[in-house]
């Protein structure tokens, strides 16, 4: 049991490090586009809309842009995960 209990324990470390981690990147990453460029950030075919745009830092800036929302979707992500684990860690732990 104890061994199980050690590793749900570092489960939820890992989930939190990640969660850090995102935080970390996203805050060196840009949250908005210039209008003319606002249109591509719910585009869902990526490699098709950064084709389309011509200037490659106008491609750098959208890029950037995807990957800041991605990492915030990839945040309740792990939330979701660490909540499922705290509910196994605590039945465990009351054993």
């Amino acid at each position: 049991m104890t061994t199980e209990i050690e590793f749900r324990r570092k489960e939820l470390q890992d989930y939190q490090n990640n969660i850090d981690n995102f935080n970390t990147i996203i805050s060196t990453l840009p949250n908005s586009l210039p209008t003319r460029l606002e249109s591509y950030r719910s585009r869902t075919d990526k490699h098709t809309a950064a084709a389309e745009i011509q200037d490659l830092d106008d491609v750098k800036l959208v890029a950037d842009v995807w990957f800041h929302d991605e990492l915030q979707a990839r945040i309740r992500s792990e939330i979701v995960e660490m909540r499922k684990v705290q509910a196994i860690l605590a039945v465990l732990e009351s054993n």
